[in-house]
């Protein structure tokens, strides 16, 4: 409808939900917005946003929706729901099989995908005052992080959007397409451009 279109350009950046402070800034850079997005807490209530739990139905359940999470060790429920259509080294592009729901799954641990982008470009995470060990760094982009605003994760987050890495270069098309499309996204153009 008229109304859904006009809709969908005025608040498409409403029906991007990000798992995490990283994934918002992430989003936020690579869809060139300030706006705000749906941040959920937690890989299972990004995708709750799309579906019926308890009887409720999630704010997008009706709607076109992008969720982005990271693939953890135990795999999400709703991903059963979901056909793979894009897979890299780095992320997976899932598409509930009956919605205009799609979820971007990145891998590994969030922590080891940004040192992964970066060698790329020949950087280090300690080149933006993050530590090399895991486990804090970990700590460093997921806990310590209350805010969207964080310096030392923009300047991060800037240097990750402008890599030279394939995934970057594939997640940002994917990102940018689905934005465009959003209920015209179609499956085949997505999987072969």
């Amino acid at each position: 409808t008229i109304f859904t279109t006009k809709y969908m350009i005025e608040n498409w950046h409403s029906h991007f939900v990000p798992e995490c402070y990283f994934d918002t800034v992430l989003f936020k850079k690579i869809l060139k917005t300030n706006k705000r997005l749906k941040h959920r807490k937690g890989c299972n209530n990004v995708v709750n946003s799309f579906r019926i739990v308890k009887g409720k139905k999630g704010d997008l359940h009706d709607t076109f929706g992008v969720g982005m999470v990271d693939k953890d060790k135990r795999e999400l429920d709703y991903l059963n729901e979901c056909e793979a259509l894009i897979e890299t080294k780095n992320l997976i592009l899932w598409k509930h099989k009956e919605t205009q729901h799609f979820v971007i799954q990145l891998y590994p641990p969030i922590e080891k995908w940004i040192v992964e982008i970066l060698k790329a470009d020949n950087r280090g995470v300690e080149d933006f005052g993050y530590s090399k060990d895991f486990k804090k760094l970990k700590h460093e982009i997921k806990e310590d992080i209350d805010d969207e605003g964080d310096e030392r994760l923009n300047n991060l987050l800037d240097a990750v959007v402008l890599s030279k890495n394939k995934t970057i270069t594939e997640l940002k098309r994917i990102m940018l397409y689905l934005r465009e499309k959003t209920y015209a996204a179609d499956i085949n153009e997505l999987k072969n451009a």
